[in-house]
């Protein structure tokens, strides 16, 4: 059986491969689209997906959440190539922290105050949620993005 390192990982990756292929679906001209005003853009959804990943990661290094840091990547003036590699970047720090830590730091608290999402609305939950809480918001919007692409006639049954 995978350690609990191995089945966060296994977790991401997977997510990871999902995105990958979604955005592969999108042209480059299609990164500030969205399908309805008040809606993220596609690049947006990337910016969610990437900043969610860096803050958690930050906020389980200092038991502070990095309110005042800028994005991972400046939306209007990003491309598909500058969100993957801030996405591939921020995901590459997720892993070495997952690497850094025993099964048993893993499990240790990080402590919520503000009972945030991140946290299971908890005011304290083990990392090792908090980096499942990570798949779980990727996938989120991934699933989105999904969407995104069936209102372009986009059959991802046909992908």
């Amino acid at each position: 059986m995978l350690s609990i390192h191995g089945l966060i990982k296994a977790r991401l990756a997977m997510v990871r491969r999902q995105l990958d292929q979604v955005i592969s679906r999108f042209t480059d001209d299609e990164f500030h689209w969205r399908p309805a005003d008040g809606m993220m853009t596609v690049g947006g959804q990337l910016l969610e997906i990437a900043d969610k990943d860096r803050e958690s990661v930050i906020w389980m290094k200092t038991g502070a959440w990095p309110d005042d840091e800028p994005p991972s990547f400046e939306l209007e003036t990003a491309n598909f190539d500058i969100a993957r590699k801030a996405l591939e970047g921020i995901r590459a720090t997720t892993l070495t922290y997952i690497d850094s830590m025993t099964e048993e730091e893993l499990e240790l608290p990080v402590h919520s105050p503000d009972r945030w999402l991140e946290a299971l609305n908890l005011t304290e939950c083990p990392r090792s949620e908090v980096l499942r809480n990570i798949a779980a918001h990727e996938w989120y919007h991934t699933g989105q993005l999904v969407t995104y692409r069936w209102l372009r006639r986009d059959d991802p049954n046909s992908w």
